[in-house]
């Protein structure tokens, strides 16, 4: 066993051999070997990517940390940062090409190093999947051990996709002339307002198109709709009363093909509904110390929210109830060591999962601090690596729309979720009396074949506890 840096020198031979190596290991061999850039599995839903644009040109220096490409998944864009220094000697895909996940696309080397050929990925349909054996292994996207891979069932090796997905994808890699002209977030915007891409003019770099850029375009297309007609053309038709209807009658039927991301989540839910024996626990939860609590924060100037208690107090819960914290595995359950927490976030063209790393030993306001940076990214189209993979539990917060209680689906191999509904003024008796308290309805969901029903139940009445005497919380 190599025990050093001096091991490592002494015994670069055998060590430069091997394509995926750790970072420590990668600057002893650095010069010795050239590096493999695969398409990563940067979501716990990806199985293949769409490379956006690539940030590093061939015979370019590349240093550890650098950004070579940004990458759009089945639900945001990432960029791949590079874990290995050297030369970018050869890219061997190009921009807008839908890649497998572990494909080839690049390789990083020593100046005037040989580099052997390779097969190119394909550029508008997924190629066959390789065997195990065959896999390359991917550089390095993070030095946590991951959890078990989550979501979209895996199509078997060799097989091709559905037409339908095939098309589906070419159309969003399409529109408005590439993907490399605009971000999803843009993309869903124009869809959002019905904008063909391909009239608007970007000011971003090379060409891409801004936010801004969609919001120049609408004021254009109003200014010229509003133009006074020439006088040859017959005003429109009015009614008896002189004015238009205030409201449609009816809506403009039609159909809409589906995005990468509704393409997924469509998968993951018929996945876990199909597979995973849910079965649901509710329990009614007096908040008003929590909302006493959240109060001082928030007088005291701290963006905690009571989503982010609610977060620490599942993860509190979870540390006691580690079941539930695990995942089914077959012919085994795996129980994972850390409490990652997954947050739903509804986003313009769906739902995005960013996941809260390690949040039992993350203090409240680390969780505010962390989640609201999360959120943010989520939102914006703007994830990094790791923000959306290794999740082993989820909390889904629709209070704040309203929403008195509602069921939520498992998101696989997770084996529990929690539905959160709003906080409101409820009679209850307490001493024998009615009051009114702030009570909020919280709804496991748990897969039958991880816990039975009596686990479930002891999870949510630890929760209760916990959230109805938050000191500890802050602690």
């Amino acid at each position: 066993m190599l025990t050093g840096l001096s091991d490592v020198l002494s015994d670069k031979k055998d060590y430069c051999g091997i394509v995926k190596i750790s970072t420590f290991a990668a600057d002893a061999c650095e010069g010795y070997m050239s590096t493999e850039i695969t398409m990563p599995k940067l979501s716990d839903t990806m199985e293949e990517g769409v490379l956006i644009s690539w940030k590093k040109s061939p015979g370019e220096r590349v240093a550890r940390g650098d950004i070579l490409a940004e990458i759009e998944t089945d639900k945001a864009t990432m960029e791949l940062e590079a874990f290995a220094s050297g030369v970018l000697l050869e890219t061997r895909v190009k921009a807008g090409d839908l890649v497998p996940v572990g494909t080839v696309i690049g390789i990083i080397g020593s100046e005037g190093e040989e580099i052997s050929s390779g097969e190119v990925a394909p550029s508008t349909e997924k190629s066959k999947k390789p065997k195990d054996s065959e896999r390359k292994p991917e550089v390095k996207v993070s030095e946590k051990e991951p959890l078990p891979e989550q979501s979209l069932p895996v199509t078997e090796s060799g097989n091709e996709p559905p037409p339908r997905e095939r098309k589906d994808a070419e159309a969003d890699r399409t529109q408005g002339g590439g993907l490399e002209k605009a971000s999803p977030m843009v993309r869903r915007l124009a869809r959002d307002q019905g904008i063909d891409l391909s009239q608007v003019t970007g000011s971003g770099p090379e060409g891409r198109i801004l936010k801004e850029d969609l919001e120049t375009f609408l004021l254009e297309t109003e200014k010229k709709q509003e133009q006074p007609q020439p006088s040859g053309i017959p005003a429109e038709p009015t009614g008896t009363t002189g004015s238009r209807p205030p409201h449609r009658s009816s809506l403009s039927g039609g159909s809409e093909p589906l995005s990468r991301m509704r393409t997924a989540i469509s998968r993951t839910v018929s996945e876990s509904w199909q597979t995973i024996p849910h079965f649901t626990v509710v329990m009614d939860i007096e908040m008003g110390a929590v909302e006493t609590l959240h109060k001082g924060f928030k007088d005291a100037g701290d963006s905690v929210t009571l989503n982010d208690f609610i977060i620490r107090s599942v993860a509190t819960a979870l540390l006691d109830f580690p079941r539930l914290n695990a995942s089914w595995a077959e012919d085994k359950i795996d129980i994972h060591p850390e409490v990652n927490v997954g947050i739903a976030v509804n986003v313009a063209d769906g739902l995005l999962v960013p996941v809260l790393h390690d949040c039992g030993n993350l203090s409240l306001r680390e969780i505010a601090h962390q989640s609201r940076e999360l959120i943010e990214r989520a939102r914006t189209g703007k994830t990094a690596q790791g923000d959306l993979s290794g999740g082993t539990f989820t909390v889904s917060n629709m209070g704040m729309l309203g929403v008195d209680a509602f069921t939520a689906i498992i998101l696989p191999p997770q084996a529990g979720i929690l539905a959160i509904g709003t906080i409101a003024d409820a009679p209850i008796v307490r001493n024998g009396h009615i009051v009114v308290a702030k009570m909020m309805t919280a709804v496991l969901s748990a897969d039958h074949r991880v816990v039975d029903g009596a686990y479930g139940a002891g999870f949510m009445k630890k929760l209760k506890e916990i959230l109805e005497n938050p000191v500890r919380l802050v602690l």
